[in-house]
């Protein structure tokens, strides 16, 4: 009974790690997506500051 518990637990953590590296994965997609649209004109405004 408690190997089944424990066996339950353990898909529960595996299955909470897989969506939480869909999460981070989505995340990192988007801040990509961000930097490639801005990162050049954020890149000039900086150099036109300095």
């Amino acid at each position: 009974m408690e190997n089944a518990k424990i066996l339950e637990n353990a898909e529960k953590q595996s299955d909470s790690v897989a969506d939480e590296r869909k999460n981070f994965d989505a995340f990192i997609g988007a801040m990509v997506q961000i930097v490639e649209k801005y990162g050049k004109s954020v890149l000039q405004d900086l150099d036109c500051v300095a």
